[in-house]
């Protein structure tokens, strides 16, 4: 089974908007800062997936819309090949999912370097809260999709966040930033009868003016874990120029 990235999972902390938290902890400058993204900025992660090391690379860009704030993110593979593409609304209570789209490679030789592109449904959207108390509180997001292989079934990815409180320092281009952090409790699974569960558990840190800086998930008894960490920021220019080192003109 794919293991969506995040995608985290991924997201979702700097807004245009007062927020007011009725006695929460304002945490919106922990989110990815939004009011500098309206060029877009490439977020480059390491990430280590039982022996294997390997970048990963999301794209952020604000839209200014008549409906509100709207955060993209595209994720792209080691391979430079896009994999999902999310699309959220900034809210005065947080980053909330309105949109998430998937892509994989296509199998069939005849359309060498194709991709199939499948449409996701979001059940719960909470990417982000701006607000938070303690621990007791949790944030869901869930999604589900059809699988092009298998359409009939019905993939659902449902991730808890729960606040922890503040997380160590983080060390970025020579500079420490404060930093929060949120357990995850992740479940990935079919709706077919007797389909297998899978879950994972974990934790995410975001710092003050740059967002998501380090994730990791635990799958399963341990068999498989996942850990990334922000290394890099630079413009789209320069993704393009890593691809084309690789691939050519």
């Amino acid at each position: 089974m794919r293991v969506l990235p995040f995608l985290s999972l991924s997201f979702l902390s700097f807004v245009l908007f007062a927020c007011s938290t009725g006695g929460k902890r304002d945490i919106s400058e922990y989110y990815f800062p939004v009011k500098d993204l309206r060029g877009g900025k490439v977020y480059e992660y390491v990430v280590s997936q039982n022996d294997s090391v390997m970048p990963e690379y999301w794209y952020y860009r604000t839209f200014v819309r008549d409906s509100g704030l709207f955060l993209v993110g595209t994720y792209y593979d080691h391979r430079f090949q896009i994999g999902q593409i999310v699309r959220e609304k900034i809210t005065k209570s947080g980053a909330l999912a309105k949109e998430c789209h998937l892509y994989e490679a296509d199998p069939n030789p005849e359309t060498e370097g194709g991709q199939i592109h499948t449409t996701t449904i979001i059940d719960a959207p909470n990417k982000f809260p701006f607000g938070v108390t303690d621990s007791s509180g949790v944030f869901l997001f869930k999604l589900q999709f059809n699988p092009p292989d298998d359409p009939q079934a019905t993939i659902y990815v449902e991730r808890n966040r729960r606040f922890l409180g503040d997380a160590p320092d983080f060390e970025f281009d020579g500079k420490k930033y404060s930093c929060i952090r949120f357990g995850l409790r992740e479940s990935i699974g079919n709706e077919k009868d007797g389909a297998t569960e899978v879950e994972a558990r974990g934790e995410e840190w975001y710092a003050k003016g740059l967002g998501l800086v380090y994730y990791r998930k635990t799958y399963g008894s341990g068999g498989f874990k996942m850990e990334a960490r922000l290394t890099d920021i630079f413009p789209m220019s320069e993704l393009e120029r890593k691809a084309t080192e690789v691939y050519g003109e």
